[in-house]
């Protein structure tokens, strides 16, 4: 940020060069290396933890900011019965502060002008945006119908339904269908199916950049000016809850979309209007509060990286609570960082900081390396149909599922600190399954409450959960840490803790343990060398109830073979892959 003048005030704080600052963090970080704290991202570009002038990339040509931060908050509406759907756009605009509506059509025929004026009936066209998507088949005559609607004219929404391919003159069709809309955009570019896969952020980027392109390079074949191209575009993004890096994806196309504009003829001024939705791919069908917590944060990622128009998707489905309890609490987050936390006051918070320039930076890097490869391949559509675009979503997404198999990213209520099912969820547990098995291949959510409600599907319906019981030795300061990690590592996958006690290392208390006949017993053992009490302990366990599955929590010790020649099925720490370790307990309590 630039330096300020006031000496008088700032005297006592002398500024500080990042290598000096490198220098003070390397002392004191001891043994530690220093390149523990710096993060490696999924885009394969490693950050510092720190950036001032002498190490902070930014991109030449920065734009101005905006002079306001005003976006607009949509509301989605399936449509399938015009009234219902005319009530609840009535209603959210009245109760919500909803200043768009998407009406997502069942059927084809709901584009036909009858249904359109039952369904905008009551609604100030001019005041809010109106988007369509799902069964749009015919865009030309839709937008012809749109256009003679009272008050259409003035629209500034859009049609989220991708353009398919026509003749040249159905397209010059489609540009004078809507010119009598001049603020309606119709060429949509929607990444977000590729986010659900699994796309990284410079890879949505990157399809983003490549799909305008084919949209510029097949209207202008048509003989369409490209600035008219350009001003019908709706991006359509993915807000995901990794903050920093989704406040900088926005920021980056836009830089990026000036180059693509300007080699079509376009003026760099041009930009497409931009169109965020809160991941899909992060929601928690079994713990569905904590998705609250993860709009929140991409809401504040997509309003302050300045996207034009937000959706917060409703953070349950019906299958938790009530479809309108979900509905009004997500669409309170826009209402408390609009009314409360005043975000649409800082137009532009990025700007200036040393971090997030550098991030953006290295962002557009990356997405522009991806598009360079993409147009090697003929383009967005060619890409597509050689396989090109799936082949680098799926090398993204392994790196991906391994942090979060292995607990290096925690989602909360997931892979970390999940909540007992409650009744609703009990009662409703056929549909949940039903729910996980259809989540897309890019959820990070599924692999993890798939294995979970298996186990708590056999205990609805058998009575049959496995249990754990663990066992705490020696230190407690450190005994208790270890029996926390276990007790954490097995609720993920759906056991219950029956019990959690400091013991001796002798038969009675292997005969404690076994109480409550528990399929695990997780061994904390915090001594200096734990091998002695643990081997007695696990030869106890094995001679009173053959079968049981003795566990030690920590890394593996030298003489780890006395262990596993005693009985130890294993060892779990921080760093292993969790979801493989849950999946065979799962197989060895007989669970699947």
């Amino acid at each position: 940020m630039t330096p300020s003048t006031n000496k008088q005030l700032f005297q006592e704080f002398p500024s500080v060069d990042w290598n000096t600052w490198k220098a003070k963090a390397v002392t004191d970080l001891r043994d530690t290396p220093y390149e523990r704290i710096m993060w490696t991202t999924p885009d394969g570009f490693t950050l510092e933890p720190w950036y001032a002038s002498g190490n902070a990339v930014t991109l030449p040509g920065q734009q101005e900011p905006k002079q306001r931060n005003i976006w607009r908050n949509c509301r989605r509406i399936k449509v399938s019965d015009t009234g219902k759907a005319n009530r609840e756009a009535l209603d959210s605009l009245l109760s919500q502060e909803v200043t768009a509506l998407e009406f997502h059509l069942g059927a084809p025929q709901l584009c036909q002008n009858e249904s359109l004026c039952e369904l905008l009936q009551g609604i100030n066209i001019p005041a809010a945006a109106i988007y369509f998507s799902g069964a749009v088949t015919d865009q030309v005559s839709l937008l012809e119908t749109l256009a003679t609607l009272p008050g259409f004219i003035e629209n500034s929404g859009g049609l989220l339904s991708e353009t398919p391919e026509t003749l040249p003159e159905k397209e010059n069709r489609l540009f004078s269908a809507a010119d009598a809309m001049p603020g309606f955009r119709f060429l949509a570019v929607d990444t977000v199916p590729w986010h659900e896969q699994g796309a990284t952020p410079s890879q949505e980027i990157a399809l983003a950049l490549a799909a305008a392109s084919d949209l510029l390079n097949r209207f202008t074949s048509a003989d369409i000016e490209p600035g008219r191209i350009v001003g019908a575009m709706e991006i359509i993004m993915a807000a995901g809850s990794s903050h920093f890096t989704e406040l900088a994806k926005p920021r980056a196309f836009r830089k990026l979309f000036r180059h693509i504009a300007a080699a079509y003829g376009a003026e760099k001024t041009l930009l497409p209007r931009l169109f965020a939705r809160t991941s899909p791919r992060n929601l928690s069908l079994l713990d569905p509060f904590t998705n609250v917590l993860r709009q929140t944060t991409e809401t504040v990622s997509a309003v302050l990286g300045g996207y034009d128009t937000l959706q917060i998707t409703p953070f349950d489905g019906g299958l938790s609570v009530s479809e309108s309890d979900a509905e009004r609490i997500s669409g309170n987050i826009h209402l408390i960082l609009k009314e409360e936390s005043c975000l649409h006051r800082v137009a532009d918070p990025a700007a200036g900081s040393y971090y997030l320039e550098t991030l953006t930076a290295e962002l557009a890097k990356a997405a522009w390396n991806v598009f360079l490869e993409l147009e090697a391949a003929g383009g967005f559509a060619s890409a597509i149909q050689s396989g090109l675009v799936k082949q680098k979503i799926t090398e993204g997404n392994t790196a991906k599922r391994k942090t979060l198999e292995n607990r290096k990213k925690t989602l909360i209520g997931v892979n970390r600190y999940p909540w007992p099912l409650t009744p609703v969820q009990e009662k409703n547990i056929a549909a949940l399954q039903q729910a996980i098995q259809s989540a897309p291949e890019g959820s990070e959510t599924a692999g993890f409450e798939r294995l979970r409600l298996k186990a708590e599907t056999r205990r609805i319906t058998s009575g049959f959960q496995p249990s754990v019981f663990i066992w705490l030795s020696g230190d407690p300061g450190i005994s208790f840490r270890q029996a926390a990690f276990a007790d954490d590592f097995f609720r993920c996958g759906g056991f219950a803790v029956t019990g959690m006690t400091q013991l001796d290392p002798d038969e009675k208390s292997c005969a404690k343990a076994l109480e409550n006949n528990p399929d695990i017993v997780v061994l904390c053992i915090a001594e200096k060398d734990p091998v002695p009490t643990a081997e007695t302990i696990c030869r106890t366990l094995c001679a009173l109830k053959p079968g049981i599955i003795p566990v030690m929590a920590g890394k593996p010790p030298e003489q780890k073979e006395l262990l596993l020649t005693a009985g130890l099925d294993s060892f779990i720490h921080t760093g292993v892959n969790v979801l493989d370790m849950l999946q065979s307990y799962h197989l060895k309590t007989g669970v699947q």
